[in-house]
């Protein structure tokens, strides 16, 4: 009997050990696979800090509205002149539109793609009129916004004005990125017969947008749609129709 309780005592000891064994290397396991995972997390996030370029570009682009798009009105038939826009932003470098700020702090510039601000500010207002129907001049003049500057070679209605603000900045943190985009703009409406300033008008259009997903295009996304609401804002008010059209009549 004392034999067989000692053989029952060893079984018990060896089961106990192979269970604890067992229960040591299941912990082992997921401890290293829990390790490995940040390991590749931490490589991942140097990668891709290692692989930040050093400049980011945009296409500054008028983006009409699906419900502009399908409005129908009669065409203009006078001659609008766009004078160049003037770019007036409370910036040191006016070569940019904002920052992108990476997960290790470093800001990288955003420029907007083959082009200077104010030359894409003015071709997106010149787009929208083009969308609306309007004749436009084959001249870009400068015009400092003077009713005495203005020149009778200009067409009947000129369009001119500043930039006071446009900016897209991003927080490319990990997990999620912050974007946020704002725009400013002075519109100035002339009568160019009359040699006269018949309107001016101020807009603001902002966004923020958090995902976590990062790229240009989404850089792109976002100041569009402001300055593209900005345009839409100013020029399709009713009210602001009917002045160019009464200015156009008042020579």
């Amino acid at each position: 009997c004392r034999h067989w309780s000692e053989i029952r005592t060893k079984r018990r000891f060896w089961y106990r050990r192979s269970y604890v064994a067992g229960w040591e290397a299941v912990v082992f396991a997921k401890l290293t696979a829990l390790f490995s995972k940040t390991i590749f997390l931490a490589l991942l996030l140097l990668g891709l800090q290692a692989c930040s370029p050093s400049l980011y570009h945009v296409t500054l682009k008028y983006e009409p509205a699906e419900k502009f798009l399908k409005s129908e009105e009669t065409k203009p038939d006078f001659l609008l002149t766009v004078a160049m826009f003037r770019d007036i932003r409370q910036t040191n470098d006016k070569l940019q539109l904002g920052t992108v700020t990476s997960m290790n702090g470093d800001r990288i510039p955003i420029l907007p793609k083959n082009v200077k601000v104010p030359n894409a500010v003015t071709m997106d207002v010149r787009e929208y009129f083009f969308k609306s129907g309007y004749r436009l001049s084959n001249n870009v003049p400068i015009w400092d916004l003077r009713e005495e500057t203005i020149n009778k070679d200009w067409g009947r209605i000129l369009v001119g004005g500043t930039i006071d603000e446009l900016e897209i900045v991003c927080d490319d943190s990990f997990p999620v990125k912050t974007y946020r985009a704002k725009v400013k703009l002075t519109v100035v409406f002339a009568n160019v017969p009359a040699k006269r300033i018949s309107d001016q008008i101020r807009v603001k259009s902002s966004s923020s947008l958090k995902d976590i997903s990062f790229s240009e295009e989404m850089l792109e996304q976002q100041i569009n749609a402001v300055l593209s609401d900005a345009l839409e804002r100013i020029f399709t008010d009713p009210e602001m129709k009917k002045r160019i059209d009464e200015s156009r009549v008042k020579s």
